[in-house]
């Protein structure tokens, strides 16, 4: 009976010790992380808890295309000022604080909600509340269209948490990002009946480097952009409504002419993105297509000199 006691107290002990030893040992790996002696990222990959697949340079302007399955999340990186265009559905939203977290980005200065459906909005609420926002853009929307989701509600509970409030996306406003710049060139209509068509489109540029960032817009606001006389001449096209037939119209492409294309979208999707025909209309204009369905994340590397650089998750 003595014997079976002193086991009984032998365990104990030996979990006691184990429990103790486990918190200790976070407490001196915080300890080195704030010191910066060893930080804890490197301590992650050593064990095999966090793995960097993609490598590229930090200090130059960047634009990561998150993959966030059937939906959109474009992070913008420059001079040391971020943007987030959209954020995917919100069971993504723990992927993409950790990716931002893992930059060792502490704030966003821009966030754009393109337009309010769930793909494209349901991460941000999570997002927001985490690492706060600057300046959040959004279109205006006609009542009846308001959408009545809980994605929707998430997103605007966070948004007034945040303290900082909405901005109404302007056609031609220009807002500065370190050393580069964007440029709200739609929606320019608050005619149509469709969501899609008030998604927020904006030109980036960095330099010589230039890109386009537009949501679900479809040819109906593709077309509105181009009677707009805008300059959309850019390099890199961030394809818009995850490669839909709907949208990249003939017209509109020819006016871009794109150099390199990104399409986000999830694998084996049920919508069928990307459409062959948006496919085969832009290989009119470029091979350099990428996909987050077939790729992962996708990272683009801009120097300033019009110049492009890019690395994947999956080769």
């Amino acid at each position: 009976m003595a014997r079976k006691r002193r086991k009984k107290k032998i365990k104990s002990y030996i979990k006691f010790t184990a429990i103790v030893s486990c918190f200790l040992l976070l407490a001196i790996f915080r300890l080195f992380d704030y010191f910066e002696i060893v930080t804890y990222r490197s301590i992650s990959q050593a064990v095999g808890l966090y793995d960097e697949t993609i490598s590229y340079n930090p200090d130059t302007t960047t634009v990561h295309f998150i993959d966030v399955g059937q939906g959109q999340c474009v992070l913008i990186c420059s001079d040391g000022y971020n943007m987030l265009i959209d954020g995917g559905e919100r069971e993504y939203s723990s992927k993409i604080i950790s990716y931002i977290e893992n930059l060792d980005i502490e704030k966003l200065d821009y966030v754009i909600a393109t337009h309010p459906h769930s793909d494209h909005i349901g991460g941000l609420s999570d997002v927001i509340e985490y690492f706060g926002a600057e300046n959040i853009i959004v279109p205006v929307i006609p009542e009846e269209l308001v959408p009545t989701s809980n994605s929707y509600y998430n997103f605007l509970n966070a948004v007034k948490k945040n303290g900082n409030g909405m901005n109404k996306a302007v056609v031609g406003k220009v807002y500065n990002l370190g050393n580069s710049q964007f440029e709200i060139i739609a929606p320019l209509s608050d005619e149509s009946d469709d969501l899609n068509n008030y998604s927020v489109v904006c030109v980036f540029r960095y330099g010589e480097n230039t890109a386009l960032f537009g949501g679900d817009a479809s040819t109906s606001e593709e077309n509105d952009i181009i009677e707009s006389n805008a300059d959309i001449d850019v390099d890199l096209l961030n394809v818009f409504h995850h490669g839909s037939s709907s949208s990249s119209g003939k017209e509109f492409l020819y006016n871009v002419s794109p150099e390199y294309c990104v399409i986000m979208c999830g694998a084996d999707n049920s919508y069928g993105h990307p459409n062959k025909s948006t496919i085969e209309q832009l290989e009119v204009y470029t091979d350099n297509i990428y996909r987050t369905d077939l790729q992962g994340t996708i990272v683009c590397e801009m120097d300033g000199n019009g110049n492009y650089r890019f690395f994947s998750e999956k080769e």
